[in-house]
């Protein structure tokens, strides 16, 4: 667990992330958290769970974004455009995801309730460096952003996360069989993990 110590950046101690690779068991952390924790809030699960329902979420979210604040939507974006994606399809899901999450984190602000994100600003950043080709300011991405106070790490071994992935219904954009893409996503999330602390988070034994 990464607890975020820094001046510089405003956060919420009620805000919460799960970072790790796909099947590395992030769903699984925030299920056995919210049985601990009734009144915690997964912010992910509340989405629409029809493809075109997240689809126009996303699109009316980006919307409120960029009338919100369009100086900081084109720096965010061009910030991305930068990172080399591969093509199209992966531009707009991590432009998307990436401002999905922003819009999300100025809704979800009731201070009464803890809210958590496994698939949140930090994950976003996981996607835009797994899909990229070029590198990228990821810190710059944060710049006037609210934080979460914590940020929760979920791993397993490599021959895990290939049994696991062939166990899951639904195809994943990181397919565990192909030694490069398995590589690009330890690259990825080691590349994460140092934006993590290199914004100020510090790692603390979980207690939880």
């Amino acid at each position: 667990m990464f607890i975020l110590n820094s001046q510089k950046y405003a956060s919420k101690d009620n805000y919460a992330e799960v970072l790790g690779m796909p099947s590395s068991g992030k769903t699984t952390l925030v299920g056995n958290m919210k049985k601990n924790n009734p009144g915690l809030i997964d912010v992910n699960a509340e989405l629409p769970e029809s493809k075109f329902g997240r689809q126009a979420i996303k699109l009316f979210y980006m919307l409120q974004v960029f009338m919100r604040s369009p100086k900081a939507f084109i720096r965010d974006t061009k910030i991305i455009l930068s990172s080399g994606q591969k093509n199209a399809k992966d531009l707009y899901s991590v432009l998307s995801n990436w401002h999905l999450n922003v819009r999300l984190y100025s809704l979800n602000n009731d201070a009464d309730y803890p809210y958590i994100w496994d698939q949140g600003l930090f994950q976003a950043v996981w996607s835009i460096y797994f899909c990229g080709t070029k590198e990228f300011d990821a810190i710059r991405l944060f710049e006037n952003k609210l934080l979460p106070g914590k940020v929760y790490f979920a791993d397993a071994s490599n021959e895990e996360l290939i049994n696991r992935s062939r166990n899951r219904n639904r195809r994943m954009r990181l397919n565990y069989l192909n030694h490069d893409e398995l590589e690009k996503g330890r690259y990825a999330l080691e590349k994460t993990i140092q934006v993590v602390e290199k914004i100020g988070y510090i790692k603390k034994q979980d207690t939880t």
